[in-house]
């Protein structure tokens, strides 16, 4: 059987359909599950980042855990002064932090170290609440669900002698997620 120029057109033209409709049916399946992968947050970059505890110069940081609401972790100084007392704030990111001053430390939110803090010397806070609002001094509940993330500083309002809160210094940028 011997076919004419017309055919062979026709059957270029469904074989370049076929090839079309085969991989589009294929890019839009991609499609469809990228879709679906960034609406879930797959592709979102605070899902790809860890728990990290960066300590300033004189300062450390160590160990941060954020389980069931309680945020944990082990902060040191060796800035060539022992300090009389302490207290130490998480101040949340988006606070603004430009106001914050001794009188921030009195919140709810605040851990006190009575007994101070020695050069050279850690110790472990203990904190179910950061500073959400410095203006105000409001407190709000760490997170609690497995996988979410909490980012802010560490701060410490601390005196070298008597136990009035004199000096404030930033201890450590903190992101850690609950676990």
């Amino acid at each position: 059987m011997k076919m004419d120029n017309n055919n062979r057109r026709v059957m270029r033209a469904q074989s370049a359909m076929e090839y079309l409709m085969t991989y589009g049916w294929a890019i839009l399946i991609i499609a469809v599950v990228l879709g679906a992968l960034f609406s879930l947050g797959v592709f979102s970059s605070s899902s790809l980042l860890g728990t990290s505890c960066i300590a300033y110069s004189g300062y450390t940081c160590l160990n941060p855990v954020l389980h069931g609401g309680t945020f944990t972790a082990t902060i040191g100084q060796a800035s060539g002064t022992s300090w009389s007392t302490a207290n130490v704030i998480f101040v949340g990111y988006g606070v603004g932090t430009s106001i914050l001053n001794a009188s921030s430390f009195t919140a709810t939110c605040a851990q006190q170290f009575a007994g101070g803090l020695s050069n050279g010397q850690t110790a472990t806070i203990t904190l179910t609440n950061y500073l959400s609002s410095v203006g105000t001094k409001s407190c709000a509940a760490f997170p609690t669900a497995v996988g979410t993330s909490q980012a802010g500083t560490i701060w410490a309002c601390y005196a070298t002698s008597g136990t009035a809160c004199t000096y404030v210094a930033q201890i450590a940028t903190v992101n850690v997620k609950a676990s």
